[in-house]
């Protein structure tokens, strides 16, 4: 069994291998903070009996639309948005793969920096490293079609258009109470949406990086990029 090297080596990120390990970490860590940052405030206005307008705010941080109820002007709860404006699901999915991810990628440059030397002549743990890292660049690649449509999906449920629509219902109607207007960053989810095709690119040109330069042990240093 070999023993822990007594220091640390950051060789490895000289290397395009390790380097774009970097790269995989940072957009990650974009991605998942973008969607982190979403939500959506809704301005709704409803008339007293005394023909009084009062102001409420709804605040909305979740992807699972059709599980929100907004107060009515009532005080009763009422439902929103109905399952073809949730993208809850594409949001779960999202989570998973990005934050596995992220460990993954932390994981494996803890082995590269303590057992660099191994990694490079043991031939087991490089293979494990190209299967891994291959998944993740399927998972991603998968992720990033499937939020993709989960980001556009909540930029139309929580667009003005839509909103108007939702206000126009009997129960909204009924109560007097109309749509004023919402503040959403749905920006955030382009750059997430981005970010992870990034990331897709980056986990493709790292299994090609590990089946290149080590796999066929023509080399005993992959090449060197500083």
């Amino acid at each position: 069994m070999p023993s822990i090297p007594e220091h640390i080596n950051l060789a490895a990120f000289k290397f395009p291998l390790g380097f774009i390990r970097i790269i995989q970490f940072i957009f990650i860590i974009i991605a998942i903070a973008a969607v982190n940052s979403w939500g959506v405030k809704v301005e709704y206005n409803c008339k007293s009996p005394a023909n009084v307008s009062m102001t409420n705010f709804q605040e909305v941080y979740t992807f699972s639309l059709s599980k929100i109820k907004f107060t009515g002007c009532d005080s009763q709860k009422y439902d929103m948005w109905n399952g073809e404006d949730s993208a809850g699901g594409s949001a779960g999915f999202f989570y998973f793969v990005n934050v596995t991810a992220l460990i993954y990628v932390i994981f494996i440059c803890f082995v590269y920096v303590i057992f660099w030397g191994i990694y490079q002549t043991e031939k087991r743990l490089p293979l494990v490293d190209l299967g891994a890292t291959a998944l993740f660049f399927v998972l991603f690649f998968f992720c990033s079609s499937i939020w993709w449509a989960g980001a556009n999906t909540i930029g139309t449920a929580t667009s003005d258009e839509r909103l108007k629509e939702i206000f126009q219902r009997k129960e909204w109607v009924n109560q007097s109470a109309t749509y004023s207007n919402r503040d959403v960053n749905n920006g955030q989810l382009a750059i997430s949406v981005l970010a992870n095709w990034v990331c897709v690119l980056c986990f493709a040109f790292n299994c090609w990086f590990i089946y290149k330069e080590v796999v066929p042990r023509e080399s005993a240093h992959p090449t060197d990029i500083a």
